[in-house]
């Protein structure tokens, strides 16, 4: 395939599955080829690298002999949160670009450090933000900055994605703050949910390609899982560009009436309209008496990254999910944890257990209900009056460098 960018995904299982489903739509728009993985694991992917075997797919049993044998362009990452910044380095410093999974890491100079090597080595690198890359999210932005909805004054976010003892189960790292001397701090809002704090992040600047500057954050973190980390999370996240966002999610809240996982929706309050946007579609109501449905049509947002990484390799193109956008949702993610030190454990009278097959689920009562009002009313539990809830104090962000702000 002539100059076609070669790409290697490091991983087969897990979230590496995508990454390959990914591969394979590329390489049928003849923008790119899968030319090699890294499988640690062969007993458990016979019949796939089998037919990798067949494809001429070259298949190494660790990323170092991979690096060492080199023959491709970019490196994808689909691995734990722990391992994004030493192994996107250890491939930057190798001489190839890298395509890393969301979040970008747990600590803020984790992220600047992968920043500097970034600049040191001019490799490209990008996270694979998808929803960036959505039809509703560009067009949302294209409005902001162009005036139709002007600049962001309230963003208000919430979901319920009900999560199981298989969750925290599926590898070592889930729901931990730390994995091997690294901050993780997974959560769902340092993880699963992501995507959408950056998007709230992106569309409050007043730029196409670089997300606002955080200020403050005010946050209240729970839990009901036994796990290092939280499950459960309101905050309040205060922007340089006068924005606002209070964002509400959790693991342990439960499904939609309709038995559906719920969300996220995301409610703007802008200048010029207001805009609810769910993934597929987003509905504005501008000011003026108009209104305007815009849909995710064709968009192909799974594959955005990938396609972003191949026209910034031919074409020069900017990044648009950049370390920089990683970055600020980290900043966001250790605002929170500075703001709630320590996570709070619901109370044991207020968790049901649940059974849906064989996997057990955690439900706090009442907490469907309070994500809503949360979002809605932009106010944490505990100003919502609530009697478990624990208050918070937001924290600033200026100047910070360094997570936790004590040392």
């Amino acid at each position: 395939m002539r100059d076609a960018v070669k790409f290697a995904v490091v991983g087969l299982g897990g979230y590496g599955k995508s990454h390959l489903e990914s591969a394979a739509e590329i390489q049928a728009d003849g923008q790119g080829v899968l030319d090699a993985v890294v499988c640690i694991d062969p007993a458990n992917h016979t019949e796939k690298l089998a037919e990798y075997r067949g494809q001429g797919v070259r298949i190494f049993d660790t990323l170092e002999d991979l690096i060492a044998a080199g023959g491709v362009d970019v490196i994808t990452l689909p691995i734990g949160i722990h391992d994004h910044v030493r192994l996107s380095a250890r491939c930057m410093d190798a001489g190839y670009h890298v395509l890393v999974e969301k979040p970008l890491c747990g600590a803020v100079q984790d992220a600047e450090h992968l920043i500097d090597v970034r600049d040191r080595t001019g490799k490209t690198i990008l996270i694979g933000y998808q929803h960036l890359y959505s039809q509703t999210i560009i067009e949302l932005k294209k409005r902001v900055l162009d005036g139709r909805l002007g600049k962001v004054k309230m963003a208000r976010l919430k979901a319920s994605w009900p999560r199981g003892d298989h969750y925290y189960s599926r590898n070592p790292w889930a729901g931990t703050r730390q994995r091997d001397g690294i901050w993780t701090l997974d959560s769902p809002i340092n993880n699963a949910l992501a995507h959408y704090l950056t998007n709230i992040f992106h569309l409050c600047s007043d730029t196409d390609g670089d997300p606002c500057g955080i200020t403050s954050v005010q946050a209240e973190l729970y839990r009901a899982w036994e796990i290092e980390n939280l499950d459960t999370a309101c905050l309040r996240v205060e922007m340089a560009t006068g924005s606002t966002a209070v964002i509400a999610m959790s693991h342990v809240a439960s499904y939609a009436p309709d038995g559906s996982q719920f969300g996220p929706i995301m409610d703007m309050d802008c200048e010029n309209g207001t805009v609810n946007w769910e993934t597929g579609l987003a509905q504005i109501s501008y000011t003026n008496g108009e209104s305007e449905t815009i849909d995710d049509g064709d968009s192909r947002m799974r594959t955005g990254p990938w396609r972003n990484m191949v026209s910034a390799l031919r074409e020069g193109e900017p990044v648009l999910a950049s370390l920089e956008m990683g970055r600020s949702q980290t900043i966001a993610i250790n605002g929170a944890h500075e703001s709630c030190p320590g996570v709070h454990d619901f109370p044991a009278e207020e968790v049901e257990t649940v059974m849906k097959g064989e996997h057990k689920f955690l439900e706090v009562k009442g907490l469907f209900d309070l994500l809503n009002r949360s979002a809605d009313e932009g106010k944490l539990f505990s100003e919502l009056g609530v009697g478990w809830a624990k208050g918070s104090k937001p924290y600033s962000m200026e100047g910070y460098e360094r997570f936790p702000a004590g040392g």
